[in-house]
């Protein structure tokens, strides 16, 4: 089996990685690293070369979706499977629906880990499946392979994804961020609870500002967990001078 990778940033490094030892794997990236790329047990592969695979996999940023979808329009077709990694589902869905070939299968997904978290093993890891357009035994396969290298697939539309991601994710970056701006460290004089307040930080540090403000652009459901929190942090301060 072949599958094709577009993009080789961390979740694509990662990815590349992990199914190298299961399959053939092509990588496109306008920026890639050959000698890195050799490391990952893969190889490089034009845009259509990499698109021509039964399987193609982008692991690029939310807001890069629509470009991306109108560039692999032009080599994918009722052979291909386009899976998608992005951590909102809606928008992308959406676009890849309304872009790519009718024929062409789409599944969209968001592996619950990436570099840090899986460093060692993808063991145990969470991953959401959503089902877009797809052939109903190759799903299948999908997921039995997934769930026999000790991934727990967890299935939802689109829109169930997307408004718990925005009360989970995209929470706890915006907490994360906030204690990035405020400078928040290790202290002499601290208290347990503090250092797992700190631990947030080691979940967000890592990834891009680019991805943080993806994910609040399009998810549909940001803007009310935004509201949520802002109201929650006013009325908890409010409560404090009172």
């Amino acid at each position: 089996m072949k599958v094709g990778i577009i993009g080789f940033g961390r979740l694509g490094k990662l990815l590349t990685k992990n199914i190298s030892r299961d399959a053939t794997t092509l990588v496109f990236d306008t920026n890639l690293d050959l000698n890195k790329l050799e490391e990952f047990g893969s190889t490089a592969g034009s845009l259509k070369e990499v698109c021509e695979c039964p399987i193609l996999i982008l692991c690029i940023p939310i807001s890069a979706i629509e470009t991306a979808a109108l560039e692999i329009s032009k080599f994918v077709g009722k052979d291909t499977l386009v899976i998608d990694v992005c951590s909102v589902k809606v928008h992308p869905m959406e676009l890849l629906e309304k872009i790519l070939p009718a024929e062409t299968e789409i599944l969209g997904t968001h592996p619950m880990f990436g570099p840090d978290s899986a460093a060692k093993s993808l063991y145990g890891c969470k991953i959401v499946l959503c089902k877009q357009r797809v052939n109903e035994e190759k799903y299948q396969n999908i997921k039995g392979y997934l769930e026999s290298h000790g991934l727990k697939v967890i299935e939802a539309t689109a829109h169930e994804h997307d408004k718990q991601i925005a009360n989970s994710l995209i929470l706890t970056h915006t907490i994360g961020r906030t204690l990035m701006e405020m400078e928040s460290t290790d202290m002499d004089i601290d208290t347990k609870g503090y250092r797992r307040l700190l631990k947030i930080l080691e979940t967000v540090e890592n990834d891009s500002v680019q991805l943080f403000k993806d994910m609040n652009k399009y998810n549909p459901y940001a803007k009310d967990m935004r509201e949520s929190l802002m109201s929650s942090l006013t009325k908890t301060l409010e409560s404090a001078l009172e």
